[in-house]
């Protein structure tokens, strides 16, 4: 790859001259961190390209996990409680009740960025009528033909949300990284257009962050941090009675700090630079704990991310982080769901659960372990297993399982290698992908 040197003192129009700086080859092993800068839509297959970087390189906001965050349910799951009503659907009947319960709504493009991919819909004497950032309605017969329009071959279903008409007043931006909370500004368009981006002829003011707006974003960054994405941009609207809803929560803008910048507040694009340089020389160094609230959708996309390489689990579709809120709040007493955490960000968890409820099998249970696929090799994994044995016989346990899915080699002689023996195969117990599978059930013996 080519990558161009900086100046010490580096702002943001400094960052804009980037392409006609010189440029020299490195190798990935020469850079200490990536910072994913391409605005959406992002073209076929750039994030999966950058993703196969991960086990080689450190990124501020991971790719792996932007990609999961361009999943339309990906919002609702994560900030439910500080957003208007909100439904994922692509089906035409429960989209006309929800149009009909809020007479108008919104409709938005999970890959669209600048206002662009964002459209209202409403009813008017029997007709569909949808208009955004470009000029105009555009008039339909029926809700198919809308859907056809929006979504435009697109895999994901559209996110629709109640239409708040106090948009008008503008919308605000707030930078946040690390969760640390940097600035904000108001766009409001100049045409007094509902759509307020600056791509658009939205103008920016500076404006201070509400309580209640802190209150959503210390409730929704950690979630976002423990993904490995940092560098946040949460858009702000006003509901009917003044409360602040989230529109949307951006990923890896820097042109908002340019913003910040020219309306004078205090040398936030150094401050983003001033961590970045600090992020890169943080030791990394390993942390395993009990599982909160804020990591469920980690360990929801570290399992599913297993599951997609290949049959681990017999689980099949999409992991949601409600399955994960589920299992930890479902917890017994002597239950455990432990993540391994490095730079703020989960990379694996455990598990060890009951083995049956009868008492005679009081001192047994069973064990999982999963890692992200970038982290393997660097000792991570055995780490966490050898705490999650260590706290299962501080619960009393002295007998662990575990099931794997035969044909997966790897997880064998993990167990195999921290002690576990293999006891027994169970032949075609499962059928998934079409074929049928064989799990391997191993034992290990606590003294």
């Amino acid at each position: 790859m080519e990558a161009s040197a900086i100046p010490r003192e580096f702002d943001h129009q400094a960052f804009g001259a980037l392409p006609a700086a010189q440029r020299i080859p490195v190798s990935l092993t020469e850079l200490q961190l990536v910072f994913c800068r391409t605005l959406k839509p992002f073209p076929p297959d750039y994030l999966d390209a950058l993703r196969s970087w991960e086990p080689h390189i450190r990124f501020l906001n991971r790719p792996a996990s932007k990609i999961r965050q361009l999943r339309s349910s990906f919002l609702p799951e994560l900030a439910s409680p500080f957003l208007p009503p909100t439904l994922v659907s692509r089906d035409p009947v429960a989209i006309g009740a929800f149009l009909d319960h809020h007479s108008v709504i919104v409709a938005k493009r999970p890959n669209s960025t600048g206002g662009r991919g964002v459209f209202r819909l409403r009813r008017q004497q029997g007709q569909l009528l949808v208009d955004g950032a470009l000029p105009g309605e555009r008039c339909f017969a029926d809700l198919g033909s809308v859907l056809a329009h929006l979504e435009q071959g697109d895999s994901e279903p559209l996110l629709f949300s109640r239409y708040l008409p106090r948009t008008l007043e503008g919308d605000k931006r707030v930078l946040v990284v690390a969760g640390e909370i940097l600035g904000a500004y108001r766009r409001r368009s100049a045409s007094g257009h509902w759509i307020n981006n600056l791509s658009q002829d939205g103008t920016p003011e500076l404006v201070a962050v509400t309580a209640e707006e802190r209150a959503a974003i210390a409730a929704t960054s950690p979630s976002y941090r423990r993904l490995g994405l940092n560098v946040l941009g949460y858009d702000f609207l006003l509901d009917d009675d003044g409360t602040p809803r989230i529109g949307e929560i951006n990923v890896g803008n820097v042109g908002g700090f340019a913003t910040l910048d020219r309306l004078g507040l205090a040398s936030p694009m150094q401050q983003l630079l001033a961590w970045i340089q600090a992020f890169a020389h943080e030791p990394g160094a390993l942390t395993i704990r009990p599982a909160q609230a804020a990591d469920d959708a980690a360990i929801a996309a570290i399992w599913e991310e297993a599951n997609a390489q290949e049959v681990v689990s017999m689980q099949a579709g999409p992991i949601s982080t409600a399955e994960i809120r589920r299992k930890r709040e479902g917890l017994g007493e002597r239950e455990l769901l432990l993540v391994a955490q490095r730079w703020g960000e989960v990379i694996g968890w455990a598990e060890a659960k009951s083995y049956s409820p009868r008492e005679g099998y009081r001192a047994c249970c069973e064990t999982s372990i999963y890692l992200r696929a970038a982290e393997a090799g660097r000792g991570h994994g055995r780490r966490l297993q050898a705490s999650l044995m260590q706290q299962a016989a501080a619960l009393g346990y002295r007998h662990l399982v575990a099931r794997v899915v035969a044909s997966n080699s790897r997880s064998l002689a993990f167990h195999l290698a921290a002690g576990y023996e293999l006891v027994g195969v169970q032949r075609r117990i499962g059928f998934l992908h079409g074929r049928w599978h064989d799990v391997a059930i191993l034992q290990h013996l606590l003294s």
